[in-house]
């Protein structure tokens, strides 16, 4: 039969065929609703949840501290004219960025100036020299003729008295002793002339030594003056200016040049003071002797090791640095304390392609380290809410530690009570965090690895 002829037919008895096919759909529904069976009743199942855990280890904690800051030269050395004059040589490396090595010349003023104040304060310190030769021959010339004066004045009195007794016994004259005893005065007035020189020499000579003294001292810085129109570099250092040309006429007190050090190279870093007070040995007191402080006393105290860390596209570059004194005050407006950490012959350091020097201006990262402290337990800070730890207990329930805490780092804390170690404790977030809720934990050796690492001073720390 044709599909053309069956479709007719079922337009043409719609009745006949629909009433057969409802009641085959009825049935096979009754049927169905007769073999169904009841839904099957399980017992209920509390849901565990899956956590992150560590088991809390005990080590010996490094504290740390970081701070940033700036790559400064350990000594700057600002080339002042100390005399006047004309620049008649500089050095041709004196250009800004140039390396010069120590006691190289930098510099030389004309000497012209300072040459004459020498010469001149040299002659008078050799005039000077003459007068005291002549007043000291003039003293041995005045002690010998004392001398011969006073045996004259001793001959006068003797014949004064021969020629007294003379005229008591009338054998003079009158006016022939009056003659005889004006000689003897005018012998004695001679005696009294030589002996009046010989008393005023000391103050001379001492008026000369005088003269003398200043006049060398006058010689002494001619002479230094003189010396100070060469002018050297103290140290290996690196051009940071020069403001002088060859042939520029300069006046006392005008800058030059200004010299950076090569030997030590300095950055200062500011701490955070909470961070600084946990690399400070706990329960010790600095060390004070007479009533002073004493910086090397206290870095002996303090045992920091320090670690300069410059940040680059390729990796850190470090250098081992060490403390060499502490801010005199904190910051109002961060409250950091600076500390100046100092690295030794910087460029000495250099590895080409690997390690750069040291340069000004450089921003670094700087990390303080100090002495181990005694076995503690340490917990990622992350862990630690108000005070309170989660922890799983034996039966894997969710348990709040009330916990002490000391010492927080960036990473974590050290727990002095409320928690031993080996312990579960939960490591990433719960919420709702229920008490004695079931839990699945899944210890995370990776996550415990960082943190014994930056516990014991090998991670790193931000």
């Amino acid at each position: 039969m044709s599909v053309a002829r069956i479709t007719d037919f079922i337009r043409s008895h719609r009745k006949i065929v629909l009433f057969p096919v409802v009641g085959a759909g009825v049935l096979i529904f009754i049927l169905l609703v007769e073999i169904k069976r009841a839904p099957e009743k399980l017992p209920p199942v509390e849901r565990e949840i899956a956590v992150r855990v560590i088991r809390a280890p005990e080590v010996a904690v490094v504290p740390r501290a970081i701070g940033y800051g700036y790559v400064q030269p350990g000594q700057v050395w600002d080339a002042v004219a100390e005399v006047g004059g004309k620049i008649v040589h500089k050095n041709p490396n004196l250009k800004k960025g140039s390396i010069i090595g120590k006691d190289e010349v930098l510099l030389i003023i004309d000497p012209a100036e300072t040459g004459f104040a020498r010469e001149k304060t040299e002659a008078a310190v050799h005039d000077i020299l003459a007068q005291i030769q002549r007043l000291e021959q003039s003293e041995a010339n005045a002690k010998r003729q004392l001398a011969i004066e006073t045996g004259k004045l001793s001959l006068a009195q003797t014949d004064m008295e021969r020629n007294r007794r003379l005229y008591a016994d009338k054998v003079i004259s009158k006016s022939e002793l009056d003659q005889v005893e004006q000689d003897f005065l005018t012998q004695s007035n001679a005696v009294q002339n030589y002996q009046s020189i010989l008393n005023t020499i000391p103050a001379e000579r001492q008026q000369l030594l005088a003269k003398l003294a200043s006049a060398r001292s006058q010689l002494a810085d001619a002479k230094l003056d003189e010396e100070k129109t060469v002018i050297q570099a103290p140290f290996d250092c690196r051009v940071a200016s020069e403001s002088v040309e060859l042939g520029q006429a300069v006046k006392v007190g005008d800058e030059l040049a200004t010299l950076d050090s090569m030997n030590v190279a300095e950055t200062f870093a500011q701490v955070p003071l909470y961070s600084f007070k946990n690399v400070v040995p706990r329960g010790k007191r600095p060390p004070v002797a007479d009533g002073e402080f004493d910086m090397d006393r206290i870095r002996d105290f303090l045992k920091l090791a320090a670690v300069i860390r410059l940040q680059l596209a390729d990796g850190d570059v470090e250098w081992s640095g060490r403390l060499v004194r502490i801010s005199e005050a904190v910051d109002p407006d961060t409250r950091t304390i600076g500390v100046y950490i100092a690295v030794d012959d910087p460029y000495l350091k250099v590895e080409g392609g690997t390690r750069p020097p040291l340069l000004k201006n450089m921003y670094a990262e700087v990390e303080l380290r100090g002495q181990p402290r005694a076995q503690a337990v340490v917990v990622p800070r992350s862990a630690v809410h108000e005070n309170k730890v989660y922890v799983v207990d034996k039966e894997n329930r969710l348990r709040a530690r009330e916990v002490k805490t000391y010492a927080p780092q960036s990473g974590f804390v050290s727990v002095s009570e409320g928690l031993e170690a080996g312990e579960l404790v939960v490591i990433s977030d719960v919420v709702p965090a229920i008490d004695g809720m079931l839990l699945k934990p899944v210890e995370d050796t990776e996550a415990l690895r960082r943190l014994v690492a930056e516990a014991i001073g090998e991670g790193g720390v931000k």
